[in-house]
């Protein structure tokens, strides 16, 4: 048999059983029970969120917004019929109001999701229906379709796998590692740990088994651990953890319960934030780097160095631009309100929030800053090795 078919053979093998191992922790890992029950209101009672459809608009008041475009105030009396759950095809009498936080104007045959909140026995209940919101699910559904098939479309084999590394990404984060870190794994072990995991799985799978996926997966390891440094040592001069964070109630109530590591979570959220731009950057050189070699083998680790660093330049700034964008698209709402409220220069700099977000951009920017110079010498030192005699 063909030494490459054996090779090939062999490495089916071993993604399969590294599936396998997958499946099953991830499974063992994402199995808990829910300290507190938010749908249960105690004595019986309780909350579900079901789907519905909007049979008739019986009366309406609505007019609108006078100073605000596209906003209107008002309420519609509707009947609706419920299309899941306890009370699946009963029609009931709702209102809807219409104000600056649920502008919702609904129309016959509108899907809807309305909260059932149900009280009392089975000889004296009662039941009051709310309005939540309008049913998006497929129209999300579409969107993250209409994704991967243009993913597919225009990147081709290359593109599925890209989609594969997606969703072994997004379920890595939510059946392993959330999980850890929810049952008490340190934060700052488990975040290096899923940036380990995340850039072998996902720089294999677009890359395949080259030099240059070697080099990118070393170099964005390393590029993120020297961040992790510079991080944990400006975290604590300016004495910010995720006690700081808008969220710091509800953990720290979670925390008592489940032996969550709230202080560590800030460093947690960066790290993770930060490494799809350090991959990306990282397998950019990397195939730069080989390229330049594979079409002139003479070049020496020096030049091959000296040219990874002249790409990792250019685009350099661009990611660390990137990250700084999209930071600062998330706190929108929040620097407008600082610029319209004409805030103070010490009380900006010197808030938990504006701190954190400081902190996330430049820290996110680090990890992609040297990750240029080490995949840069690892690929000029890896290739000349692995290809000298092959030639």
């Amino acid at each position: 048999m063909d030494k490459n078919k054996i090779n090939s053979i062999i490495r089916t093998i071993v993604l399969l059983f590294a599936l396998f191992v997958y499946v099953i922790c991830a499974y063992a890992f994402s199995k808990h029970n829910s300290y507190y029950n938010m749908y249960g209101l105690g004595n019986g009672d309780h909350i579900s969120y079901e789907k519905a459809r909007v049979i008739s608009v019986d009366a309406q008041n609505i007019e609108p917004d006078k100073h605000y475009k596209n906003l209107l105030l008002g309420s519609q009396q509707i009947t609706i019929c419920i299309l899941t759950g306890e009370y699946k095809g009963k029609e009931m009498k709702i209102a809807n109001g219409l104000n600056y936080d649920t502008n919702y104007l609904l129309k016959p045959g509108n899907n809807i999701i309305v909260s059932i909140n149900t009280a009392g026995n089975s000889k004296n209940k009662t039941v009051n229906i709310f309005l939540y919101g309008p049913y998006r699910e497929v129209w999300l559904y579409v969107l993250v379709g209409l994704f991967v098939i243009a993913l597919c479309l225009i990147g081709g084999r290359h593109g599925f796998k890209s989609v594969i590394g997606i969703v072994f990404t997004i379920t890595s984060v939510i059946f392993i590692f959330i999980p850890l870190i929810y049952n008490g794994f340190s934060p700052v072990t488990a975040s290096l740990l899923m940036a380990i995991f995340t850039a072998c799985v996902t720089l294999l799978l677009t890359a395949g088994w080259e030099v240059k996926t070697l080099s990118a997966i070393l170099g964005t390891v390393l590029g993120v651990v020297f961040s992790a440094l510079i991080l944990l040592i400006f975290q604590r001069l300016t004495s910010l953890s995720g006690y700081n964070m808008p969220e710091y109630d509800s953990l720290m109530a979670l925390s008592s319960h489940t032996g969550l590591r709230v202080d560590e979570l800030l460093f947690s959220a960066i790290i993770i934030s930060s490494l799809g731009a350090v991959m990306d950057i990282a397998i950019s050189i990397a195939s730069s780097v080989q390229e330049i070699y594979m079409v002139n083998h003479k070049f020496n680790s020096k030049l091959l160095f000296k040219s990874g660093i002249n790409v990792g330049r250019d685009m350099m700034g661009t990611m660390a631009n990137t990250l700084i964008l999209a930071f600062t698209g998330t706190s929108l709402n929040m620097l407008i309100l600082i610029y319209a409220y004409n805030m103070n220069y010490y009380q900006i700099f010197n808030s938990n929030t504006i701190a954190i977000e400081i902190v996330q951009a430049i820290s996110g920017s680090f990890a992609v800053i040297f990750t240029v110079p080490l995949v840069s010498f690892i690929s000029a030192n890896f290739l000349p090795l692995f290809y000298k005699d092959k030639l």
